[in-house]
């Protein structure tokens, strides 16, 4: 708001700013912590058992419930933080109207669109807050959020084997264990193409997963291994992939299939950095299926953060009607209107996967129509 004796000079955060800012932030406060409390109940009274058997006390039950679910909301924020904004924004400006507080200040001369600059930039911290928590929190923590409730040990039995295209080797094995990131009881078949002149299975007692560094290349490090490397049937290429480990008695197998594509591979990149996740689109040693899959999820994550601004945009002309004087109307109206976005939405995600569109289609077309329909709405914005 401007006035003669600050020759038309405006703060850059007003005191309406501030206080539609911070209600904002208390609606989106109340809003997480209410959701994520249900999920808690709900979810520790189905798990409750798991946590029951573990020994050492009401102590260590209590504290690993308590770390179990200080995980679990990290990625709770990160699932329901874009729906959080949005309604959010939409609350804030239905409480605006609500409590009679929006005729006033247009009165005054404020126009709605300038109402609308607080909650945008409420907005836009919440999904910088998103994206570092998926690209500095997340990672971190993988481990910990792929973990079952109330786990008494490390090991899963639940391993999917996976064949590393680029060097013709599959790889499987009887069990996996997710705090030393190994594969017990494995299985490196070496088939009859570029790595080995005859088909050739190599079983280890234990394989390790390598992580790729500077001058160390992705791999696995296998011990308690047959047949001797002296009598595998490697080809030239072979032999610049399988080589002898640091350690005696151990073998490297380098190769691009990691530990996390042998659990839970169809949701296991999720947990992955935007930049990890690149490389391994890029990398031709997964499935064609497989990279279809995280190259959709890659440009999902990428236009998220601009989704959830452009369903935000679309939600306030139907809140903030023009000649409308029912609240609970248009709370309904943009409730609906939103409801479609997120079906056809989901509509483009199923062409994807059907491979009728790119996912690059998929994940940028929903931007390029809802960002056009928003800037049409905006001419019913109440002013």
């Amino acid at each position: 708001m401007t006035s003669s004796g600050n020759l038309g000079y405006e703060p850059v955060m007003t005191l309406l700013d501030r206080y539609l800012l911070g209600r904002y932030a208390y609606v989106f406060l109340v809003g997480y912590v209410a959701l994520f409390g249900l999920y808690f109940v709900i979810d520790v009274f189905t798990n409750v058992g798991d946590f029951l058997d573990l020994p050492g006390g009401l102590g260590v039950i209590v504290t690993e419930i308590l770390k179990y679910y200080s995980y679990r909301s990290c990625a709770f924020f990160g699932s329901i933080g874009g729906s959080m904004l949005v309604i959010a924004g939409m609350t804030t400006l239905a409480l605006l109207q609500k409590y009679g507080e929006l005729y006033p200040v247009l009165a005054a001369g404020v126009s709605t669109i300038r109402l609308l600059r607080p909650i945008v930039i409420g907005a836009v911290v919440v999904n910088g807050l998103i994206v570092l928590n998926q690209e500095l929190v997340i990672p971190r923590i993988a481990l910990q959020l792929q973990q079952d409730a109330g786990h008494q040990n490390d090991a899963t039995f639940n391993v999917e084997p996976a064949i590393d295209f680029s060097a013709d080797i599959t790889i499987a094995g009887q069990r996996l264990n997710l705090r030393k990131r190994s594969l017990e009881g494995a299985e490196f078949v070496l088939r009859e193409t570029r790595v080995a002149t005859v088909l050739t299975p190599v079983t280890a007692k234990e394989a390790v997963s390598i992580e790729p560094g500077p001058d160390q290349p992705a791999g696995w490090l296998l011990s308690g291994f047959k047949p001797p490397l002296t009598d595998l049937p490697l080809t030239e290429f072979g032999r610049t992939l399988i080589r002898p480990g640091p350690e005696p008695d151990t073998l490297f197998v380098r190769t691009d299939i990691t530990f996390d594509q042998l659990y839970r591979r169809d949701s296991s990149f999720e947990y992955l950095s935007t930049r990890e996740l690149i490389n391994r689109v890029q990398n031709p040693s997964y499935n064609y299926q497989s990279l279809r899959s995280q190259s959709m999820y890659l440009h999902s994550r990428l236009t998220k953060p601009i989704m959830n601004l452009v369903v935000l945009l679309v939600g306030v002309p139907f809140i903030v009607r023009k000649e409308s004087s029912s609240l609970l109307k248009n709370v309904g109206m943009c409730a609906s209107v939103l409801g479609v976005m997120f079906g056809c939405n989901e509509a483009f995600g199923y062409l994807a996967k059907f491979n009728l569109l790119t996912p690059e289609s998929a994940a940028w077309a929903p931007i390029i129509l809802w960002g056009g329909f928003a800037a049409w709405s905006s001419l019913n914005i109440k002013t």
